[in-house]
């Protein structure tokens, strides 16, 4: 009531804003101006601008216009008009139309775009960290295996001394302890939020290379200088997993390419030393899943003649030489 009030036909502004949009009994005053008009529009526009809340402000505007408008209705044209209430009324209505709810309206408008503008920041930022998490998996986990798998091979050198025997042993559980760390670290930054990552620096071979040179024994078959991102990321991802669950193992990697796509099959074979308590838990192979169904293909893993075997197929991205 009291923005009603204040937007009412005050006579001290009789000479400021006085429009006649329609005859009634009386003169009929659109929007009168008044001494609280500037104070109510800038109150109205930041009461939209900085509520999170527009529930209490439609309420109140619903029953001033509601009233206002039923009232308005009736005493103009009603079987007695009450051309003073009428005077009343309506310039009461244009008053909260013009200087409350369209600024109240622009409020809301500013308030969305700020609040879209913040979504897209935060977008960003959930991409970034599931780029972190995932190239700290993908790259990170890979090497952190391949250092504990060298450091197993040299413990069980026949002709090394004993303390560095207990230094190589030492090496490895560090490697272990150090991959579930980062394990838990990327537990963090991960989102479900999902974000291209960054073309592969290394082709198939060159990753089937580094793992030879750590002592896994690989073999590789088919499309042997393949570059592309999924294709690395399923062949560095099984060969981690091969490293920490059947050490010792000999591991075949197939890569086909046709006109349909690509598909990647690695193998290894049982393992030839007990690999320990099992660490992690099993975040490679379930990413591994989600990464290849995005980008359109199917994926299969499990055991296979006491082994365990991952399939991926999937489209050529664009850019795959």
């Amino acid at each position: 009531m009291l923005l009603v009030l204040a937007l009412g036909a005050w006579n001290v502004a009789d000479g400021l804003a006085t429009v006649q949009p329609w005859r009634l009994d009386g003169m009929t005053k659109l929007g009168p101006l008044n001494g609280l008009t500037l104070g109510i529009v800038v109150f109205s526009y930041l009461a939209g601008r900085r509520a999170a809340d527009p529930r209490p402000a439609k309420l109140a505007f619903t029953a001033i216009l509601g009233t206002g408008t039923a009232v308005a209705l009736i005493s103009s044209c009603g079987p007695s008009p009450d051309a003073a209430t009428t005077e009343f009324w309506i310039p009461a209505l244009s008053g909260v139309l013009l200087f409350g709810l369209l600024p109240w309206l622009i409020g809301r408008l500013v308030w969305q775009r700020a609040r879209e503008q913040r979504l897209v920041v935060d977008q960003a930022q959930l991409r970034e960290r599931n780029r972190i998490a995932q190239d700290m998996h993908d790259s990170l986990g890979h090497d952190l295996a391949l250092i504990a798998l060298r450091a197993a091979a040299l413990e069980m050198a026949p002709d090394l001394a004993e303390r560095h025997r207990q230094a190589a042993g030492e090496l490895r559980e560090a490697a272990a302890e150090t991959t579930e760390r980062l394990r838990r670290v990327i537990g963090v930054l991960r989102e479900d939020d999902r974000a291209p990552l960054t073309p592969p620096e290394e082709s198939v071979a060159e990753i089937v290379d580094r793992a030879r040179e750590s002592g896994l024994r690989v073999e590789l078959r088919g499309q042997e200088s393949l570059r592309d991102r999924t294709a690395c990321r399923v062949v560095q991802e099984s060969l981690t997993n091969a490293t920490k669950h059947a050490p010792g193992s000999a591991v075949t990697v197939e890569v086909l390419r046709a006109a349909a796509g690509i598909t990647v099959t690695v193998t290894n074979q049982a393992a030839q030393t007990p690999a320990g308590r099992p660490r992690g838990g099993g975040l490679g192979l379930i990413g591994l899943r989600e990464r290849v169904r995005l980008v359109g293909g199917t994926f299969e893993s499990g055991p296979s003649g006491g082994g365990f075997r991952v399939v991926a197929r999937f489209p050529c991205e664009d850019g795959a030489t």
